[in-house]
Formats: C-alpha cells, sequence, structure tokens
C-alpha cells in the first residue's frame, strides 16, 4: 500500500473534519458517515492511530476512536488566538463546550472578529487546518512509539543494561513522580479549602512544603548520581521529563538559594518522614519563614478553580507535575516488559527484584538510605 504524500492527507482530513465538527460529539452521527455507499471519512480510517484507537472493531468503534481522536487534537493547540479559535469551534474551550456545533460556530466567529460569511468562507477552513496538523502530529507520535515498542520489548541487550534502566526509574524517576503527584494532592485541596473558607487548608501547607522539597531532593539526588541526563526510551520523553522537572522547582514557592538549605536539612533525616522533616526544619529555625513564604505563594493563585489561569503559578506547578507523571509512566510501559523474561532474571537475586517488580501486594519494605 502507498503512503499518501502527508500534504494531501493534511488536505483531506481538513475536508473531513467539517463533517466530524458538525456531528459533534455523538459517536453514532459519527458512525453515520461511515456507513451507507461511500465512506465519507476514509482518510480518518486509513490512520494507524485510529485503528489502535479502537477498542471494538466494528463502525461505532471506528467513530468513537475518531471522535476522542479530534477532541485531543484540538486540546493540544496552545494559545494563539487561531489556535483558541479552533478550540471553541471544536467545543474543547470551556466556553463553548456546552453548546450545540453551530452555537460554538458563532463563538468561534465572534472571537475572530470577521463576519460569519468571511469567517465560514475563508477562516474555518484554516483553524480546521490546526487540528488536522495536531492530528498527523499525534500519528508521527504513535508511530514513534511503536517502534520503540518494538525495538525495547525482548530487545538484545546486555543485562546490565537492562538493570541500569530499571534503577533510573525505580531509584529516581517514580520518586519524583510520587512527590510531585503528592504535591500536586495537597495543593489542590489547599486550594479548595481556602476557597470554600476552611481555615484547616493552612495546615495543607505543611505537606505541600514537605513534598516540595521531597520533590527537589530526589531530582538533586538524581543530578548528582547520573549528572543532568535524562535518559528514557524516547528523545521526546528524555526532553518532556527534563523540562518538565525544571518548571516544577522554577515556578515553586522558593528560590534555588533557599530551597537548597531545606534540601539539606532533608539529607541529614534518618527517614523521610514528613513529622521528622518539620521538627528539624524547626530545629533549624526555618519553619516560620518557609510556611510564611509558602502562605504568600499560595495566596496569590487568585484563578476560578474550575478554570486555572494559563500563567498562575501555582497551576503551572501542578500542570508540570502532571506532565512529569504520565511522562514516567508512559516511557516505562516501553521497557517493561524486559524485566519480564527469564534472561533478565537469571540469577535468583536479580529474578525476586524484577519479577516482583511493581507487583500488587508484593511492595517491599522501606529502608533507609545510608547517609
Amino acid at each position: 500500500m502507498v503512503a499518501m504524500p502527508q500534504s494531501d492527507q493534511l488536505d483531506q482530513l481538513t475536508a473531513e473534519l467539517a463533517l466530524v465538527r458538525e456531528a459533534g460529539d455523538s459517536a453514532l452521527d459519527v458512525e453515520a458517515l461511515l456507513n451507507g455507499d461511500t465512506n465519507q471519512l476514509s482518510t480518518f480510517c486509513a490512520l494507524p492511530v485510529v485503528a489502535a484507537r479502537t477498542l471494538v472493531n466494528t463502525t461505532l468503534g471506528t467513530a468513537q476512536a475518531t471522535v476522542e481522536l479530534v477532541r485531543e487534537a484540538a486540546e493540544r493547540l496552545g494559545d494563539d488566538p487561531e489556535e483558541v479559535q479552533a478550540q471553541l469551534l471544536f467545543r474543547v474551550h470551556y466556553r463553548t463546550k456546552k453548546l450545540d456545533p453551530a452555537e460554538a460556530r458563532r463563538k468561534a466567529q465572534e472571537e475572530s472578529g470577521v463576519e460569519m460569511r468571511q469567517f465560514r468562507g475563508r477562516r474555518e477552513e484554516r483553524l480546521r487546518r490546526l487540528v488536522a496538523q495536531q492530528i498527523l502530529e499525534l500519528q508521527r507520535e504513535s508511530d514513534l512509539r511503536a517502534d520503540v515498542q518494538r525495538m525495547m520489548v525482548g530487545a538484545e541487550v546486555p543485562q546490565s543494561v537492562a538493570l541500569y534502566w530499571l534503577s533510573l526509574f525505580r531509584d529516581h524517576y517514580f520518586r519524583m513522580e510520587t512527590a510531585g503527584y503528592a504535591l500536586q494532592t495537597d495543593l489542590t485541596t489547599a486550594l479548595v479549602q481556602r476557597r470554600d473558607g476552611l481555615p484547616s487548608w493552612e495546615k495543607y501547607l505543611d505537606l505541600v512544603l514537605w513534598w516540595t522539597v521531597e520533590f527537589s531532593y530526589e531530582r538533586d539526588r538524581f543530578f548528582r548520581l547520573h549528572g543532568p541526563l535524562w535518559f528514557a526510551p524516547t528523545d521526546p520523553g528524555c526532553e518532556t521529563l527534563c523540562d518538565a522537572a525544571e518548571r516544577i522547582e522554577y515556578h515553586d514557592a522558593f528560590p534555588e538559594e533557599y530551597i537548597s538549605r531545606l534540601r539539606l536539612i532533608r539529607s541529614r533525616l534518618e527517614a523521610p518522614e514528613p513529622h521528622l522533616f518539620e521538627e528539624a526544619v524547626r530545629t533549624a529555625g526555618e519553619w516560620d519563614f518557609a510556611t510564611s513564604k509558602l502562605q504568600q505563594w499560595v495566596t496569590l493563585c487568585t484563578c476560578d478553580l474550575d478554570h486555572p489561569a494559563d500563567r498562575c503559578e501555582i497551576h503551572l506547578v501542578m500542570r508540570n507535575t502532571d506532565t512529569f507523571g504520565q511522562t514516567v509512566e508512559t516511557e516505562f510501559e516501553l521497557i517493561q516488559n524486559w524485566y519480564r523474561t527469564e534472561r533478565y532474571a537469571a540469577d535468583p537475586g536479580i529474578r525476586d527484584l524484577v519479577m516482583g517488580f511493581r507487583t500488587p501486594g508484593g511492595e517491599r519494605p522501606y529502608v533507609a538510605e545510608q547517609k
């Protein structure tokens, strides 16, 4: 089968998106475009990324995969004015999510500043083309992951290399992911309780302080042991891990020269427990300053919590913890089958390590690191 040139594919996806958009979020309405004498979404159906997302091999399953793909592609657009108009048009923007396709078009047209006739005649196609480009980007990423998956699963690599990968994820990436998600959870709780006027919101800042320092400590520990080289199965994965970790620390409450003092206190703990950390920070005379600084930072957030501002420092931290955690999970999926083969578990000690890794009910008790 000869692959369609990408320029032609982009043109045809742009045209087919007009039909998908009119059908809205209804997979049943999109399915109607696939039935009958002519398949009106032949370009969509030819995309491997649509086939990969189709859970049940029926026209309705294909329609559902198409709806989800279009929604994800539109959500990936940024805050450029035309990209915002495309999000309004495809009803992924909070201002049009509850509107029907015709009303969403009206909102996008009003945002564009041109008359409806001009919008329908030229602008709307430009907006669909932006979404079509994102669909092709999702296809490219899917192809890349498929290539990496084929290379990684059962790849002929030395056992030492496989265990190095495992140590990076087990001893560093997953620890940072855990700290990041815990930071996000406690920050969210503090913001919600503050919005609702509950005085207990300030108590959650104690945990926010702990997880902020814990993430910074784990990132610094990774740098000390491995240097600033984020070693992941894909190049985009390496870049995303590096960027997300950098942004979490860049936007948090503390400058580097101060959080380094808190990291030093953390490094002296016999066990990584929040109450021991609080005692140590109080003993060092840093508790009042650290918590007041954190409280000032949190109160900078004046967002509608259902629709956070793009540039809010607090929500930038939370969005980047999401990105970091999702990337860790996605990248590890590409190599986890290495550790399910006998080839990497020849030694009984290694067998116990790799065959039971992240197995429910098989968690290992924590052993404090020797300082």
